[in-house]
């Protein structure tokens, strides 16, 4: 998915991009390294944990 943050003020995009909500941009960028890493190893013919 794909979204744009629009804020007024350095304290706004904090505010809204790691709050109760957890920060979404560092979770999906996670999970983008998490799946490659994955894909080397299956096509490498290793196991993963």
């Amino acid at each position: 998915s794909f979204g744009v943050l629009t804020t007024d003020t350095m304290e706004q995009a904090v505010a809204r991009s790691g709050s109760k909500a957890g920060n979404k941009g560092a979770e999906a960028a996670l999970a983008a390294i998490e799946t490659v890493n994955v894909l080397k190893e299956l096509r490498s013919g290793k196991e993963t944990e």
